[in-house]
């Protein structure tokens, strides 16, 4: 699958030039991907992070017209499905001054078939709205809303249905769930060859995101200097994280009573199913 792990995706889809590019940069809020009025200048599938509150951060994927023709426009639109069905939300934008061509009536097909849920955004009302593509729209029961990237018109609306209609984040947490506010939290970080220089790996940091979040206190510190650590605390830490290569000179370091974990074991419970992968 495209993109970033526990990033939900948002591909926006639909013909050459109907603005596709466009409404990506307006749920920016800046103009990241190109915008021409030449037909095909999205090629490869174009992915933007982005933080749309309150749902929080998703990737938003441009893709390449599925209108597209030729040898390379052939591997164009390929890379487009593929994007599609890696999705989690579909926004079909359309121009709504013409009617839905063959090419959009067999995406919504593709789309109702692989159930990824889609919003149609009929592009271009500044220029007009053409009766028959919204009775089109009717008769495919089809949710749509009317919008102008130019002008700034119905986009709110729009991206509120797109975050209500994203499905919920079902992760487990990272640690949020195994501590409390004040608690003390220290991570065992490695100091070993082969570490990446001024560096900290994302199972780290998203435990140090999660710890804060949740108000409580953390120390980082190197195996090495994990014995001072414990005896400036007036009392021991509620939780102990360390990485899995010194899990065991951790292990010989800490007194009884003192929960204690790898960033692994964090990494495999928040992914997948722990219990599955103990047995």
């Amino acid at each position: 699958m495209f993109g970033n792990p526990g990033k939900k995706q948002i591909v926006f889809v639909g013909r050459r030039n109907v603005g596709k590019s466009s409404l990506v940069n307006v749920f920016l809020g800046q103009n990241l991907t190109v915008v021409s009025d030449i037909p095909g200048t999205t090629t490869d599938p174009v992915r933007n992070p982005v933080e749309l509150a309150p749902y929080g951060p998703a990737l938003l994927i441009d893709t390449a017209g599925i209108d597209d023709y030729g040898e390379l426009g052939s591997k164009r639109i390929s890379k487009t499905i593929k994007a599609i069905s890696g999705a989690d939300f579909a926004v079909v934008v359309v121009d709504a001054t013409k009617t839905l061509s063959t090419e959009e009536y067999e995406l919504l097909n593709y789309l109702d078939k692989i159930s990824v849920p889609f919003v149609i955004a009929a592009n271009k009302i500044e220029l007009g709205i053409n009766p028959d593509l919204l009775n089109e729209i009717r008769l495919l029961s089809a949710v749509h809303y009317e919008i102008s990237c130019k002008l700034g018109v119905g986009i709110e609306p729009l991206k509120r249905k797109v975050i209500r209609t994203l499905p919920p984040d079902d992760d487990l947490p990272f640690i949020s769930d195994l501590v409390s506010q004040g608690d003390v939290v220290i991570l065992v970080v490695p100091d070993e060859p082969g570490t990446r220089k001024n560096r900290l790996m994302l199972p780290q940091v998203q435990t140090i995101r999660e710890a804060l979040d949740k108000d409580t206190i953390v120390l980082i510190v190197k195996d090495k200097d994990l014995a001072s650590a414990l005896t400036s605390l007036k009392s021991g830490p509620d939780l102990i994280i360390t990485d899995s290569q010194a899990a065991m000179r951790v292990a010989d370091k800490i007194p009884e009573g003192i929960r204690m974990t790898t960033f692994s074991i964090l990494m495999a419970r928040h992914k997948g199913d722990l219990k599955t992968f103990i047995k």
